[in-house]
Formats: structure tokens, C-alpha cells, sequence
């Protein structure tokens, strides 16, 4: 039996979402260096349920197929990286944005997911910026991350990062803008967890 929830409840928890979604939005901006995410906002948060429905956010969820690249074995402290628009339902149009996930639980039960994407000044490839405009492969656009854990289990991957940034012409903005997004996304994880110690699961 579901549990009734009345109409100023149901607000409540509608609009704590969506405070935490723009909560995500306001902590990427501040902590990233490159311009396009602090001055064009190329970025775009979303939070989606335990079964993969987006709950606030401007995106497609494209949760399940990531999720299942890893057999499924998802840990509290995990976060998520990739930029291949192939592997996400083309909820990324190239490689310059970065896609984060970090999924969220409460009382060791998954609760759902917080992602966010920004723009990358630069992944590699063939021209500065990594944004060939004659190109006709993505192979020329640079560096293509598949789903890889950028943390497991709360531990840094410092191999992988230290591979990723080799990748790029500019690794210190990539890293500050890269932490900028998993920053925001730890943010909404920490509402989200609010919410459930406020009205439950």
C-alpha cells in the first residue's frame, strides 16, 4: 500500500527538488574556471529516481545503460564519468561534455541518481578546443571516455584521471571544472538524503 501524502507535502518535497536542482547549478558555476560553464552556463544537472525516471532536470535520463556497464555493482561513494555521446542516448552531443553520476543512498538503499554535464574547453583531437567543423567521424573530436568509476567507493582513481588529463591541452581547467561537477552533484545528493530523513524513502 503507498503512503498518502497530502498536497502541501507533496510541495514541499516538489519544490525541494527543484531547489536542489538549481542548488546544483549555482555550485558548478562557482567552482569551475572554464568561461563556458561559468559565463555561458553550458551545464545541465539532473535527478532521477531509484528506477531511472528523471525527477527534475532538462535531459533525458539515459541512467539505465550506464548503470549496466557495470554489471550493476554500484557502491555509496561511487561517481561516474564518461563523454561518448554513444553511450548515453546521445544526452551529450560530443565529447567536450563531460557527463557525472553519482548515485544516491540512503541507509545503504538506492534512492536514485544526481548527473550533471558541462562543457570542456578542450578533450584533445585535432584543433584547439576540440571542435572540428569539418570533421565527419568523432574520432577527430578527442579524448572518448566510456562510463569508468572517476571515484569507487569514496577513493579517487588517480590512474584514470592522470590519463584523462593527459588527454587534453588544458588538464588544470579540466580538473577544477571536472571536481565543479561532481561537487554539484554531491550537493544534490546531500538534499535528496534531507528529504528522506524529512519525510522518508
Amino acid at each position: 500500500m503507498k503512503p498518502q501524502i497530502d498536497p502541501v507535502t507533496l510541495d514541499l518535497i516538489e519544490n525541494g527538488l527543484k531547489n536542489a536542482r538549481f542548488e546544483m547549478d549555482e555550485v558548478v558555476r562557482r567552482a569551475a574556471m572554464s568561461p563556458t560553464i561559468r559565463e555561458q552556463h553550458d551545464e545541465f544537472p539532473m535527478i532521477v529516481n531509484e528506477r531511472h525516471q528523471m525527477v527534475v532536470g532538462q535531459f533525458g535520463s539515459y541512467i539505465p545503460e550506464v548503470i549496466d556497464s557495470f554489471g550493476g555493482g554500484i557502491d555509496q561513494g561511487d561517481v561516474i564519468l564518461l563523454n561518448d555521446p554513444y553511450l548515453c542516448r546521445g544526452s551529450i552531443s560530443h565529447c567536450n561534455d563531460w557527463l557525472v553520476i553519482v548515485p544516491i543512498f540512503h541507509e545503504d538503499v538506492l534512492v536514485g541518481f544526481s548527473s550533471l554535464f558541462g562543457h570542456m574547453m578542450d578533450v584533445g583531437g585535432r584543433v584547439p578546443g576540440s571542435q572540428v567543423t569539418d570533421t565527419l567521424s568523432i574520432w577527430d573530436e578527442g579524448l572518448r571516455i566510456p562510463p569508468v568509476k572517476i571515484f569507487e567507493r569514496g577513493q579517487l582513481n588517480k590512474a584514470a584521471l592522470r590519463i584523462i588529463l593527459n588527454n587534453t591541452r588544458m588538464p588544470d581547467m579540466n580538473h577544477s571544472d571536472l571536481m565543479a561537477i561532481i561537487a554539484a552533484c554531491r550537493a544534490a545528493e546531500a538534499r535528496v538524503l534531507d528529504l528522506c530523513e524529512r519525510f522518508g524513502r
